[in-house]
């Protein structure tokens, strides 16, 4: 394959820039403080994990569109663990049954992220948003990188 702006054969596709300009770091230390020690645990060490995802300014340039969907799941999590507690515990506590009360959270968080997700699709444009996120992605797949002039060929 070879450009199609300047005729190069230096081109790479989008997903191998992305996965090689991607790199997971993980940390972890710890210490032993030599000032009050017992308040971090029971031996005086205190312990740091943690991970973060670098990138190089090409892999963000070349990185796949975002999925809409799962925000909307999250953001309809929320509010359906509270009301899913909330009735829950009021059915639990009213018919005096724990078991009820459990069926009654997990029915109640079930119904309302199912409810925000179908409102989102049907009135709320998600149904567009899929189909921009779909054609985004596609395009994505089928991009690739000229590393001579630095301009975009899709195939």
């Amino acid at each position: 394959m070879r450009c199609r702006h300047c005729g190069s054969d230096s081109i790479r596709h989008f997903k191998a820039i992305h996965a090689e300009g991607t790199t997971e770091v993980s940390v972890s230390a710890s210490a032993k403080p030599v000032w009050n020690n017992q308040p971090f645990s029971v031996h005086g060490k205190q312990k740091l994990k943690g991970s973060a995802q670098l990138q190089t300014e090409l892999a963000k340039r070349c990185s796949p569109p975002s999925d809409p969907q799962p925000l909307v799941l999250f953001l309809a999590a929320f509010p359906g663990l509270l009301l899913g507690g909330y009735l829950g515990f009021q059915a639990g506590s009213n018919w005096s049954s724990f078991w009820l009360g459990v069926l009654c959270f997990f029915v109640s968080c079930f119904t309302l992220i199912l409810s925000a997700d179908w409102l989102w699709k049907n009135y709320l444009g998600g149904r567009k948003s899929m189909q921009q996120y779909q054609a985004a992605l596609n395009q994505w797949q089928n991009s690739w990188y000229c590393g001579k002039c630095a301009k975009v060929s899709i195939f």
